[in-house]
């Protein structure tokens, strides 16, 4: 680890960083850190007011550059957004973090939610990384984080799409790693399990949590996410969730750990 606490990431991959569900929980933690590291910043968020606030107080606080960049990426258009943003920013480190989680029966939940949850957690994450990364890649030192979730490790009643999405994810992000491995360009998949993010206190998912299920912290997430860029494939971040996540998705019969989980997650929903 650099001096000060800080990771050298600035001094690793330089130009800007590029982090997308920026307004909140784990983005913004992100951002957070990466503001603090000296990298010039690129906040994408469809929220509108909240990403023009951090950007500015990011900027004013770090003295970085600080720039909002307002986009739905689940819209049809992203492709163009995205050659956009590769045209006229230089981009060292591209954060893939947006993403939709939705708590509910599979069948309750509306086609077009499961449709905007797959365009957001996959195909949002497939665009920005072969659009920005193609052009990150002439810069031949550059890292690359998705964002996917420990329920991609074993798959989750309530979380079933949700699940399947992020496990896309995980995959691309390990795949890359290992192609692109020695070519300067790091790529990793990070798996936080339940963390303390709006979505989860909306839904309220914080009550009720049973002792093996850990609430992490999204500022340990990120942090510890871009302490392992380019180290290894995927990352579990937290040692409470590789606990819970060691027991879940490798010591239990996945029909076991699916058990454990609905009985968990209906407490939870109750």
């Amino acid at each position: 680890m650099a001096e000060n606490g800080r990771l050298g990431l600035k001094a690793r991959y330089g130009g800007h960083a590029l982090v997308t569900g920026a307004a909140r929980g784990i983005g913004r933690a992100f951002a957070r850190i990466l503001a603090a590291e000296g990298f010039d910043l690129l906040l994408v968020d469809r929220a509108d007011v909240e990403t023009r606030a951090l950007a500015r107080e990011l900027g004013a606080e770090h003295g970085v550059g600080a720039e909002a960049l307002i986009c739905d990426l689940t819209k049809s258009s992203l492709e163009h957004e995205a050659r956009s943003w590769a045209e006229r920013y230089d981009v060292g480190l591209l954060v893939n973090n947006a993403g939709i989680s939705l708590l509910d029966p599979f069948f309750e939940i509306s086609l077009d939610d499961h449709l905007s949850t797959l365009d957001l957690n996959c195909r949002a994450t497939l665009v920005l990384t072969h659009v920005i990364g193609n052009t990150m890649r002439e810069r031949g030192r550059v890292g690359i984080i998705v964002v996917s979730s420990a329920s991609a490790l074993s798959g989750s009643p309530y979380f079933c799409h949700y699940a399947a999405t992020k496990a896309y994810g995980l995959n691309l992000a390990a795949g890359l790693w290992s192609e692109l491995r020695g070519s300067g360009i790091d790529a990793l998949a990070v798996c936080p399990g339940m963390t303390d993010t709006k979505p989860v206190q909306d839904q309220k998912l914080d009550q009720n949590l049973p002792f093996y299920i850990p609430l992490s912290d999204p500022k340990a997430v990120a942090r510890g996410a871009l302490g392992a860029l380019g180290q290894q494939p995927a990352l579990v971040p937290t040692w409470t969730d590789r606990v819970s996540a060691g027991l879940l998705s490798k010591l239990l019969p996945r029909r076991w750990t699916l058990a454990i989980m609905k009985r968990a997650i209906e407490k939870m929903r109750s």
